[in-house]
């Protein structure tokens, strides 16, 4: 009577640390799985210069410079400029916006309808070319900035970039990160050794059963 009840005691005992042994398992093999990838940044937004009023010579109590400082532009956003007949939008450089020169710009519109992308970070200048107009203030300077999910998207991946070094030293960080992979390849092997031995020492128990 002793036998049997010592063989199943033997039985159970093993199966919890079979339990145990496979979780432990599947534990290093999470812990190896490579964390996902960040979220690209939102699409850009779209800002109707001027509001309901448009692109057009502003009242004495209202300013464009007013108008840019109440909202925050990055890169990927667009300005939307929506103007009548014998007006139009030229882009132009930080000197022609501070002088209202309109002979050289660097893209000029007169659509009625411009759609402006802001494509990179820094200071877009905007003026009318219809005579006089910018000179009563019809001009319009943005700061564009970078999107703070490409911000932080990028910060990893220069935090991971191989640093340079003189010849013969720092050679040991490319291998360290090899001395990481192997290590966790090392302990996902030995987690399913163990529960393979587990494994056939129950089914050797079962078999005596």
């Amino acid at each position: 009577m002793a036998a049997p009840m010592m063989i199943s005691f033997v039985a159970v005992l093993l199966l919890l640390l079979l339990g145990c042994f496979i979780h432990a398992a599947a534990g290093v093999v999470d812990a190896a799985a490579p964390a996902p990838s960040p979220s690209p940044a939102p699409s850009g937004l779209v800002f109707h210069v001027g509001g309901p009023r448009g692109w057009r010579v502003p009242d004495a109590d209202t300013s464009y410079g007013w108008w840019a400082t109440n909202n925050r532009f990055h890169v990927g956003d667009s300005l939307y400029f929506r103007y009548g007949s014998g007006d139009s939008v030229l882009v132009v450089d930080r000197e022609a916006f501070d002088g209202c020169d309109a002979t050289a710009p660097v893209a000029a519109f007169a659509d009625g309808a411009t759609t402006v992308r802001l494509d990179r970070p820094g200071f877009f200048c905007f003026i009318s070319g219809a005579p006089g107009h910018c000179d009563e203030g019809q001009k319009l300077v943005v700061r564009v900035m970078v999107h703070p999910a490409d911000a932080s998207a990028s910060a990893p991946a220069a935090a991971h970039a191989p640093a340079t070094s003189q010849p013969g030293h720092g050679g040991g960080g490319g291998g360290g990160g090899g001395g990481g992979s192997g290590a966790s390849s090392s302990s996902s092997a030995a987690g399913a050794a163990v529960a393979a031995a587990a494994m056939d020492g129950l089914l050797v128990v079962l078999m005596l059963l």
